[in-house]
């Protein structure tokens, strides 16, 4: 049994896109607009932004991994979607299960009845992305899933493409398993209740007011405050977290700056850490709480998202040729996997991991160019986080005035 899978955009970071399009799917519309709710709503009144930097250096890995986070509980989903879909008068219910059967009973159920739910699974194990075994139990995911063929044993999920994805039942579920600490979780809306204007006036004023309590917080894991300490560590010669430090012999720095650009441009942040997204709510919020006030600071956010990009084109610098090939690789990769051309996405991410296999013997800087590159980044992100701070004090000081 196969839902109708939704029409439209593949949208832009997995949580809200799942969200806008199983919204449209069941006609629960913007009840000032008459429209369906934009993305950009869902993630200004689900909490809108952080800003988390962490660097993992595990033995068991090749390499360093880098993690960047933009959205609010952007390592906590549940909790940044139950928020949302309460403001909204949504009745949602998160589901757990204790083993394989049940969870994939459970599944089967939910489509049999035409309602697609969200569900957690680790992207590593999803086979259709290619990604390397080594990530697996690293990458917290959302999908939605709209069919079943029940004589294949298949699945059909929106995940970011213009097209349904199809996969193996059995290979879904283990995507489901891997990451144990979500207990195959999955989040189905039994129904919408009735949302007016002044309704949805207080969910804007409440995801804005936990949006700048976030980024404000004066904790070095949390926050504006996670940029300058990112900042200090990738010129900090003498902590072994610096980056000097942590890549002084260039192993794995191909990859952290892959990491930098990818995270900022293309894997779920709309090209600009989700800054451009964040500024498009609140031009929609001013004109809902009829507060022009916003306009000022959406064009604040909207100036950041210019400087983000420009942090992830600095990443990897376009005079070196390879570093210049890699963005055109990633830029492909990502643009031809919304279109739904798998085929060329295998190939793209064949290519490209050729690449990175071609510069791991011989990084393409020496050291003296890889110091001049750090203190770059560093200035750029301290910046930033400048920035990022005006605009979230200003946008603090409106939001205590409602």
């Amino acid at each position: 049994m196969q839902n109708e899978f939704p029409e439209g955009p593949p949208g832009i970071h997995p949580p809200t896109a799942g969200l806008a399009r199983m919204f449209r799917y069941k006609n629960i519309l913007n009840p000032i607009t008459g429209k369906p709710f934009s993305e950009a709503f869902l993630l200004g009144v689900g909490g809108g932004l952080d800003a988390a930097y962490i660097l993992f250096q595990f033995k068991h890995l090749p390499h360093p991994i880098l993690v960047l986070g933009f959205r609010n509980q952007w390592n906590q989903t549940e909790f940044f979607l139950e928020n949302l879909t309460s403001r909204l008068n949504m009745v949602v219910q998160f589901n757990t299960f204790d083993d394989d059967r049940s969870a994939e009973k459970a599944l089967q159920e939910t489509i049999k009845k035409g309602n697609p739910p969200i569900v957690w699974v680790d992207k590593a194990c999803l086979p259709y992305h290619q990604f390397p075994s080594t990530m697996q139990g690293l990458t917290n995911h959302q999908v939605v899933v709209y069919g079943r063929d029940a004589k294949l044993w298949r699945l059909y999920l929106d995940d970011m493409s213009s097209q349904p994805l199809e996969i193996r039942e059995k290979a879904f579920t283990k995507a489901r398993a891997n990451l144990s600490q979500n207990n195959y979780l999955s989040m189905v809306l039994d129904r919408a209740d009735s949302l007016h204007e002044r309704d949805l006036q207080k969910a804007i004023i409440e995801g804005v007011q936990e949006c700048t309590v976030r980024l404000t917080r004066p904790i070095k894991t949390i926050g504006i405050s996670n940029l300058t300490n990112w900042a200090e560590k990738m010129i900090d010669h003498h902590n072994r977290q610096g980056w000097p430090q942590v890549f002084r012999d260039r192993k794995g720095l191909f990859p952290a700056l892959i990491a930098i650009y990818e995270s900022i441009k293309l894997n779920g942040t709309g090209g600009f850490a989700l800054r451009k997204l964040y500024s498009d709510f609140l031009q929609e919020a001013a004109e809902i709480i009829n507060n022009p006030a916003l306009n000022a600071v959406a064009g604040q956010y909207l100036q950041l998202s210019n400087h983000w990009s420009g942090l992830a084109d600095n990443a990897l610098p376009s005079k070196i040729p390879v570093f210049d090939r890699a963005k055109n690789l990633l830029n492909k990769k990502y643009k031809v996997y919304r279109e739904g051309d798998l085929k060329s996405y295998h190939d793209t991410t064949k290519d490209l991991d050729e690449l990175k296999a071609k510069i791991a013997p011989g990084f393409p800087l020496d050291n003296e160019q890889v110091n001049q590159l750090f203190t770059r980044l560093s200035g750029q992100v301290k910046l930033i986080a400048e920035l990022e701070m005006s605009a979230a004090l200003r946008l603090r000081d409106l939001s205590r005035r409602w």
